[in-house]
């Protein structure tokens, strides 16, 4: 009877812990950026509408004048959103900020200041992929001799770079 009990109180406790994990998990989160600005968790991407929990990471973000902050899940998506202000309903003068993750230190950067990289090797379901390091040296690092990749500057980046190769699917929810 007492071994019973204790199973019955292990099995309550294991499933409270269970069925309480999806409730911190969800919790909302910030994260902060270089100039103060906040990204709340979670959000959907603007370009695949890909939820972002803090699991997944956030590795890029803009920050208009009014104080609106869009982030995004992948490099490459920033950039469709960047070079395609009419579809997406803003104008460049409007932009205060761009941020990125940088590869190495995992530290947001200023998206103009950094390079990236970028090759065909680096494409997965959503398009192409790109890097962001802090400096060129970092980046050529990164590549390793590899002339399939490709090193450009902020200004450098085009649609062309960053365009995925099928038209994408919009995740669902």
């Amino acid at each position: 009877m007492q071994k019973t009990c204790r199973r019955f109180v292990l099995v309550i406790g294991v499933l409270v812990v269970m069925l309480s994990a999806p409730v911190y998990s969800n919790a909302t989160q910030n994260v902060e950026l270089p100039d103060g600005s906040k990204i709340q968790l979670p959000f959907s991407c603007p370009i695949c509408e890909m939820k972002v929990e803090a699991n997944i990471g956030v590795l890029g973000a803009l920050v208009f004048a009014n104080g609106k902050v869009v982030a995004f899940d992948n490099i490459s998506e920033l950039f469709r959103y960047l070079l395609s202000p009419d579809t997406f309903g803003f104008t460049p003068k409007d932009l205060k900020k761009a941020f990125v993750l940088d590869h190495d230190s995992k530290k947001f950067i200023e998206a103009k200041d950094a390079v990236y990289v970028i090759g065909p090797e680096m494409a997965h379901m959503m398009g192409r992929e790109m890097e962001a390091f802090s400096n060129k040296a970092a980046a050529e690092k990164f590549i390793g001799g590899n002339n399939d990749k490709k090193i450009l500057a902020f200004s450098e980046v085009s649609l062309k770079d960053v365009a995925p190769k099928k038209k994408m699917l919009k995740m669902k929810h």
